[in-house]
């Protein structure tokens, strides 16, 4: 099948994929949100696009691809900037960043009258931080004075003073820090404008792909020194990063908030982590942190703030109440569940009257890890599997042979598998004679012997009919077990709550990864409820939302605290029938 190559605008961010898939899909897959409330059935015609120089907007979720296009986005018809804005009229949000300035322009003979001088300009009590970075040499500054403050329910704190006017200079940045990623982001306090992303890989992955396996080498003091020490290391250098390209000093930005599972806010402020693998797996800490940046050892401003959110237990973190945050769950009135798979998996079920939560161990499989031909989404990994009447088509990161599959293409293909009759529901393969009267001679010859075990040929290499890319009866069975968590999680809380999965309003993909996953296949392997599609809704990056949330409004950081507090933490691995409905989800519907 002929592939397109679609370049999105302004970004310049362009993929290849193949004719019939809608540019909704397209743009999802280079890491675009559109905004599509309606399941991307249609209907509330919020995911406009201009393609090319058509001057009249077409919906991306009806638009299917069948040649190369240029796609104009309009910043309204973006899902985290559309989702800000609602929450903005929801709650009456606006940019109101915790730390601010205030120009002096008659410099104080002392640190009295500096305090009091500020009182009465802002109306408000103004007082000392207990951590003021204090340089009584800058009272003398010709050129004025300007107050750097953080507010603190209604009174101002001085933090420090700076010579000159620089009320115009206020930056912060915003941390997802995953398990496998992190993202950061630089913001304009002042406008609340994201300026800059970079991202990376977490370091801490050498000392293990999961949280389990940080814990066990965070028992140590050393081994706990070594992932805080990389963590800050890596943290920094993004912070350099997003400052080079923006052109700015990192002592310009004087806030830093950041969320994660549970096991990443401990290794940020290098708690201990030995409790979090032993029975009943109790946090050091849940409380939210506000401290001193450069005593953390962030590089940003000497009197920087690092601010991290509450977490809600031992394995569902800050990332999760950000999430919530981010999807408005604390005004939900129809029943949502907010599902972020990663290497572990988030769940949170309910309305705004109730909502409970648990985490499964997923395990990196979602990912790429432990597959034998697994990687993440990168050049040559294969995205998208799909067929027609005679053989597989797939999409390819970077348009390029395929080397290895990452995790939605592992999702397609067992899908695909299951479709087909290659695997049945227990996972096992069919015999290769039973297939040869049902599907075509080219998806038989497909169905080889690898290093032993029955295995599926997804790619051939160039000119030959050597395999480029398989999946083993292992891989398969390692897809079964991370999808059986996830299951098993919604399933349980479906019963704490005693509803069903047809009473599930929306359903919210959160995660990098999440967004690329197609819902037909997701629900096809049993990954997910099977619910119409078009109550399910991708959200991208929502743990990075809620952080820039927090960062931008003072208010969103409350909010915050009430959605970790209300939210209920279910142990579903000590529920009574988790062992049988974890069985139960093993197999594939």
């Amino acid at each position: 099948m002929k592939h397109c190559n679609i370049t999105f605008l302004p970004e310049g961010k362009g993929i290849a994929i193949h004719q019939g898939a809608s540019l909704l899909e397209a743009a999802g897959q280079v890491g675009i949100i559109l905004n599509s409330p309606c399941g991307g059935q249609g209907i509330c015609r919020k995911c406009r696009v201009l393609i090319g120089t058509a001057k009249e907007p077409a919906l991306a979720c009806q638009t299917k691809v069948f040649e190369d296009l240029e796609v104009w986005i309009p910043p309204e018809s973006r899902f985290i900037r559309q989702q800000i804005l609602e929450h903005g009229i929801r709650r009456e949000m606006t940019v109101s960043a915790r730390i601010c300035k205030k120009f002096l322009p008659s410099p104080p003979a002392t640190p009295e009258d500096v305090l009091q001088n500020l009182s009465d300009s802002l109306a408000a009590q103004a007082t000392l931080h207990s951590e003021v970075f204090w340089d009584e040499s800058r009272l003398a500054s010709p050129g004025g004075l300007t107050a750097v403050l953080v507010l603190t329910g209604n009174n101002y704190e001085l933090l420090c003073l700076e010579s000159g006017d620089t009320q115009n200079i206020l930056y912060g940045v915003c941390v997802d820090i995953g398990t496998t990623t992190l993202v950061l982001q630089l913001l304009d306090l002042l406008s609340g404008k994201i300026l800059q992303t970079a991202s990376s890989a977490n370091p801490q992955i050498r000392y293990g792909d999961d949280v389990i396996g940080r814990i066990h080498h965070g028992q140590t003091k050393e081994g706990l020194g070594q992932l805080h020490q990389c963590l800050i290391r890596r943290l920094n250098e993004l912070i350099a990063e997003v400052c080079r390209k923006q052109g700015i000093d990192s002592e310009q930005i004087y806030e830093m908030t950041a969320v994660g599972n549970t096991t990443m806010h401990h290794l940020l402020h290098e708690y201990p982590v030995v409790q979090l693998g032993q029975i009943p797996y109790n946090a050091y800490s849940i409380a939210a942190e506000d401290r001193n940046a450069k005593k953390a050892g962030i590089r940003i401003h000497p009197a920087g703030r690092l601010y991290t959110l509450e977490n809600i237990a031992g394995f569902v973190g800050s990332d999760t109440v950000a999430a919530a945050l981010a999807a408005g769950l604390d005004t939900a009135e129809q029943v949502c569940l907010l599902v972020d798979i990663g290497t572990n998996g988030e769940l949170v079920l309910g309305t705004k009257d109730r909502l409970v939560s648990a985490s499964c161990a997923a395990g990196p499989a979602l990912e790429g890890a432990r597959i034998l031909f697994g990687s993440r989404a990168e050049d040559g990994a294969i995205q998208r599997v799909l067929t027609n009447d005679q053989d597989l088509i797939l999409d390819v990161i970077g348009s390029i042979p395929a080397k290895t599959i990452c995790g939605s293409g592992l999702i397609d293909a067992v899908a695909t598998m299951l479709d087909l009759g290659v695997i049945g529901s227990n996972g096992g393969f069919s015999e290769k004679k039973i297939l040869e009267s049902r599907v075509s001679q080219s998806i038989t010859e497909r169905i080889i012997e690898y290093r032993g075990q029955p295995a599926f040929v997804l790619a051939w290499k160039e000119s030959s009919s050597e395999p480029s890319v398989v999946l083993t009866q292992k891989d398969i069975r390692e897809v079964q077990l991370a999808k059986a968590a996830i299951s098993a999680g919604i399933r349980l809380l479906l019963k704490t709550m005693g509803l069903t999965e047809k009473q599930i309003e929306r359903l919210y993909l959160a995660g990098a990864f999440g967004n690329y996953i197609q819902k037909r296949s997701a629900i096809r392997i049993g990954l997910l409820p099977n619910i119409p599609e078009g109550k399910i809704h991708f959200i991208g990056n929502a743990a990075g939302s809620g952080a820039y949330m927090s960062l931008i409004n003072r208010q969103c950081r409350q909010t915050a605290s009430d959605l970790a507090r209300r939210i209920q933490y279910i142990e579903i691995a000590r529920e009574r029938d988790f062992q049988d409905v974890f069985a139960e989800s093993i197999l594939f519907p």
